[in-house]
């Protein structure tokens, strides 16, 4: 039972803080069209580098939430597939968001030189 509330909280606060970042990438768009010196670059650069750092971090715990499903699958019963799905998926998502804030990051560093 215990398993089972842990399991429904950590997807629950998984999605709401997706919803946030989604929120916050409205703000980065109109911070990117308005900048125009070098420190608007340089706080892009950081805005990029702390969400490419969520993401991992996201990332990080999907990976855990894999590595344990794997470990103990057989306490997941018929939904232990369906869980390893969505948490692949998100494990993709986080590690591609990551990648492209990275990129980003770059970028912007490199238009402030």
């Amino acid at each position: 039972m215990r398993t089972k509330i842990l399991i429904i909280t950590m997807i629950t606060s998984t999605l709401f803080v997706s919803n946030v970042s989604i929120a916050e990438l409205g703000k980065m768009d109109k911070a990117e069209a308005q900048a125009t010196t070098k420190f608007d670059h340089i706080g892009l650069a950081e805005m990029y580098e702390k969400e490419a750092n969520e993401m991992t971090a996201k990332a990080k715990v999907q990976k855990e939430l894999l590595e344990e499903y794997q470990r103990h699958s057989e306490y997941y019963g018929r939904e232990g597939q369906d869980f390893q799905a969505h948490h692949e998926a998100l494990l993709r998502e986080y590690t591609k968001a990551a990648e492209r804030n990275a990129g980003m990051a770059a970028s912007h560093r490199k238009m402030a030189k």
